[in-house]
C-alpha cells in the first residue's frame, strides 16, 4: 500500500514538473514586439506580445499613429526626392513612438516601408538614416511582400476560409488586393492609384489645376464628382485582373478593407461605424459630402475625404462589390509575426 502511494505521488510530481516545464517554455516563446508600418501618409506602430513558436499574436498592447504625408511630399517634388522637412518629420514621429515602446518594455522592434520609398530617389538612403538615428531595424519591402503581410494579418483575426477572402488595402501611395489562387498560391493586384494619387488625378485631370500649387480638390462640384467616378470606374474595370473580377462576381467572397481609408475615412463620412459598409452607404455619403469645403470635414485628411468616397465607390461598382468589412489592421500586424523581419 505504501509503495503504491509513493508511486502515485511520484507520478503526480512528474506530471506537475512536465506541466510547469511546458508552461515556462511557452512563456519563453512569447516576446513583446513593436512593428512599425512606415506608410505613405501615416506611420503606424503596433505593440504586441507574440508567440514566436507559433507565429500567433497573443495580445495587442497598444497601437500608435502619426500623420507624416510622404506621398503628398513626393508628388510635389521636382526631382523625385523626399524633402528634408518630411524626412525629419518622419524621424521625429518614430522617436516619439519609440519612447512609448520603451515605457511598455518592448524587447524587439522592426519597421517596414513600401511604395513611396521605392519610388523616391533618396528612399533607400532615408531608411539607412532611420536605422542609424532611431535604432529601429528598417527595410523597404516589395509590393508583393507588403500585400502578403497585410493578407496574413487579416487571416490572423478573421475567421474565414482562405479561398473566400479578399484583402483590399488602400494606402496613401498604393492599393493592393490580395486573395488566393485555387491552387493555394497568393494572387496580387497592385496599383499606384490610391488615396493621394487619385486625389491628385481629380485636381489635375478633372479640375484642370496644378497639383504643385493646389493641395485639395474641395469643394468638388456634382459634375466633377460624376466625372471622377466615371474615370475611376473605367480604370478599375480595365486594370483589375479578370481572375479577381470573375471570382468577385461569381462567389461569396468576404472583402476585408484595411488601412485608414476603409477603417476611418469611409465610416466617418457615412456617419457611423458598423461591421460592414455597403455600396449604397458610400453612394449616399458621396451625395451628402459633395460640394463641401475642407473645413466641413473637420479632419487632418480633409483633402482626400471626398475623393476617397469616389475611389471606393468606383471600385465597388466596377467589380460588383456589394459590401466591405472594415478592419483596424495594417501592415504592422502582419509584420509582427513574420519571422524574416526579426
Amino acid at each position: 500500500m505504501r509503495l503504491s502511494i509513493r508511486l502515485a505521488l511520484l507520478t503526480g510530481l512528474i506530471l506537475c514538473l512536465t506541466y510547469a516545464g511546458n508552461s515556462f517554455a511557452q512563456l519563453d516563446s512569447v516576446v513583446r514586439r513593436a512593428a512599425f508600418d512606415i506608410g505613405s501618409a501615416v506611420i503606424k506602430c503596433t505593440i504586441a506580445d507574440v508567440n514566436i513558436s507559433t507565429g500567433q499574436i497573443v495580445e495587442v498592447i497598444e497601437t500608435l499613429n502619426e500623420k507624416v504625408d510622404f506621398a503628398e511630399d513626393i508628388a510635389r517634388s521636382y526631382d523625385s526626392n523626399l524633402s528634408r522637412e518630411i524626412m525629419d518629420a518622419g524621424i521625429k514621429a518614430l522617436e516619439k513612438m519609440k519612447r512609448v515602446t520603451a515605457d511598455l518594455h518592448v524587447e524587439e522592434s522592426s519597421a517596414a516601408g513600401g511604395a513611396v520609398f521605392r519610388s523616391a530617389r533618396n528612399g533607400r538612403a532615408y531608411f539607412v538614416r532611420i536605422k542609424e538615428e532611431t535604432g529601429i531595424p528598417s527595410r523597404i519591402v516589395s509590393e508583393q511582400q507588403a500585400a502578403m503581410l497585410s493578407y496574413h494579418a487579416v487571416r490572423q483575426v478573421l475567421d474565414s476560409s482562405a479561398q473566400e477572402l479578399l484583402v483590399w488595402d488602400i494606402g496613401g501611395g498604393s492599393m493592393q488586393m490580395t486573395t488566393r489562387h485555387m491552387d493555394g498560391g497568393l494572387l496580387f493586384y497592385i496599383d499606384p492609384m490610391s488615396s493621394v494619387s487619385f486625389k491628385n488625378v481629380v485636381i489635375s485631370t478633372i479640375q484642370g489645376k496644378d497639383i504643385t500649387t493646389t493641395t485639395s480638390p474641395n469643394p468638388v462640384s456634382p459634375e466633377e464628382a460624376a466625372s471622377a467616378l466615371t474615370n475611376i470606374k473605367t480604370h478599375a474595370a480595365t486594370s483589375v485582373p479578370p481572375l479577381i473580377t470573375s471570382r468577385l462576381r461569381h462567389s461569396n467572397m468576404i472583402i476585408a478593407g484595411i488601412g485608414g481609408v476603409h477603417y476611418f475615412g469611409i465610416p466617418e463620412q457615412i456617419g457611423r461605424r458598423d461591421s460592414v459598409y455597403t455600396r449604397d452607404d458610400v453612394a449616399k455619403a458621396l451625395e451628402r459630402w459633395t460640394g463641401k469645403n475642407d473645413e466641413d470635414f473637420d479632419s487632418e485628411f480633409a483633402a482626400t475625404r471626398l475623393t476617397n468616397l469616389i475611389l471606393v465607390l468606383g471600385y465597388m461598382d466596377a467589380l460588383g462589390i456589394k459590401e466591405v468589412h472594415p478592419l483596424d489592421i495594417n501592415q504592422s500586424n502582419g509584420l509582427l509575426a513574420a519571422p524574416e523581419f526579426w
